[in-house]
């Protein structure tokens, strides 16, 4: 095999492959034209084969498959400070597969995207990545039709695989849940027959698409996002780096000498701050989660806050399963993914979170500066302001590297979005940086993403947003 880092980078900084984004969007746009929706919100308390269970005290599908809405008691320690809430949270104990083909055409690795829809999407068709389904979906629980390309990621088909690898879901709604990411390379005489609703695309246009507001799905995003390819120093390769975003390349093509701290010490610290996280979970029913309500009709926190538990019943004529009824998470409005960037010693840094969420399966993991939403702290809140908000507002002297709308994934999530936003600062301004936080060099970054449950969903979604080709 080539040096398949080398190949990853270069589609990365490749805005024009076998199709033309103008070729894209003109697809993208027939599939949202042809396709005939509908999603109708409904009280919980209605949805065919979902109900409350009055002996678990929890909400879930009659087949005990799919997923089920939970309450949460949590206990967590920090250097002797004590915190202890309820909360809601979905448990969904099986693993989904999220799975990219690969496959080199005219030279240039393109992957095999999707049109898909989900209930909860914004705009109802988002690009998904070649397979997105649960196992109780693939295995056909729900009765319907074949996952198409299913096959090549459960061994039944060739491939060489260049990814695979569990990562985490959100971990403030979601309880121990991790997805396969798994991206297969084909080989290049490997012919995969014609279909109106894939799309070869290069990684540099895909990840050009998440300009778009809430085009590219999470899903899409979760895989691509800190997927490793770094580049070490000692192996140049001109072409490639020299087409690209020269500050996020050089970024990428570093070692510790060029970084604000070395992997060892970042390695150390980030176990550090897991060890000073002490955490004791518990499932319980709905009715134990303080200041959660069920009426029926939703599952709401008094307050307004967080995100309410609603019901829809669907129908989709493209999908597996043309009609059904489902709960989806609809979250307060205004939520924001920020990360701050600055240059240190002519490299470009990235200020890393060490993030406690209850439904994680470690205690921490790395996210992005910043991840929350401004309408649960106001009034009358217990929780504090989050670190370094102050510099997602209007600043003319930061430069503004990423700024966009992007959706959470719309088979839980019901028109839940948040903007990702990178801001780079200037070399001048002098940050003090708590202890639960890290400068990192976007090679160590990738570094991290090589081993499983270091990189949070929302973190690898702004990774995934970083502009490697040239054209900003």
């Amino acid at each position: 095999m080539k040096n398949i880092n080398f190949e990853l980078l270069y589609s990365s900084s490749i805005t024009e492959g076998i199709n033309s984004l103008k070729d894209f969007h003109i697809w993208f746009t027939q599939k949202k034209e042809l396709g005939k929706f509908e999603v109708d919100l409904a009280p919980l308390k209605s949805l065919k084969d979902w109900s409350m269970d009055s002996f678990s005290g929890t909400y879930g599908h009659k087949s005990g498959k799919f997923f089920s809405v939970n309450g949460l008691d949590v206990k967590r320690e920090v250097n002797g400070d004590f915190q202890h809430w309820t909360q809601l949270i979905i448990n969904q104990s099986e693993q989904g597969i999220l799975g990219l083909l690969a496959k080199r055409i005219d030279g240039i690795i393109h992957v095999l995207v999707q049109a898909k829809m989900e209930p909860g999407n914004i705009n109802f068709i988002q690009v998904s990545p070649t397979v997105q389904s649960t196992r109780s979906n693939y295995t056909k629980v729900h009765g319907g039709k074949s996952t198409k390309f299913i096959e090549y990621f459960i061994g039944k088909s060739t491939g060489t695989v260049i990814f695979n690898q569990l990562r985490s879901e959100q971990g403030s709604r979601y309880y121990r849940k991790r997805n396969q990411n798994i991206v297969i390379l084909l080989e290049d005489n490997h012919h995969i027959p014609e279909d109106k609703n894939y799309f070869w695309l290069t990684l540099g246009q895909l990840r050009e698409l998440h300009k778009t507001p809430n085009l590219v799905h999470l899903d899409c995003r979760s895989i691509i996002g800190g997927m490793p390819f770094s580049i070490p120093p000692e192996n140049d390769g001109p072409i490639e780096i020299s087409i690209g975003n020269k500050t996020i390349i050089t970024s990428l093509h570093c070692n510790d000498s060029d970084s604000s701290n070395s992997q060892r010490e970042l390695m150390s610290w980030f176990t550090q701050e897991k060890m000073k996280n002490i955490k004791h979970t518990k499932l319980v029913s709905i009715n134990e989660a303080k200041n959660w309500s069920y009426d029926g009709n939703s599952i709401k926190h008094e307050d307004g806050k967080f995100f309410d538990l609603i019901g829809v019943n669907v129908h989709s004529p493209g999908r597996e399963v043309t009609s059904w009824s489902q709960p989806l998470i609809q979250c307060a409005d205004g939520g924001i993914v920020g990360l701050i960037a600055q240059v240190h010693d002519g490299v470009l840094h990235f200020l890393i979170n060490a993030r406690f969420e209850a439904g994680f399966i470690d205690t921490v993991e790395l996210a992005a500066t910043v991840q929350f939403t401004p309408r649960n702290y106001k009034v009358n809140s217990s929780n504090q302001m989050p670190h370094f908000i102050k510099f997602f507002e209007n600043d003319s002297r930061n430069e503004i590297i990423v700024d966009t709308l992007l959706s959470n994934e719309g088979g839980r999530f019901f028109k839940s979005q948040n903007r990702h936003i990178i801001v780079k600062i200037p070399n001048s301004k002098k940050i003090v940086v708590p202890e639960n936080y890290a400068w990192m060099t976007l090679s160590q970054i990738h570094s991290f993403g090589s081993m499983e449950l270091s990189l949070n969903v929302e973190l690898r979604s702004l990774i995934f947003c970083l502009p490697f080709s040239s054209n900003k």
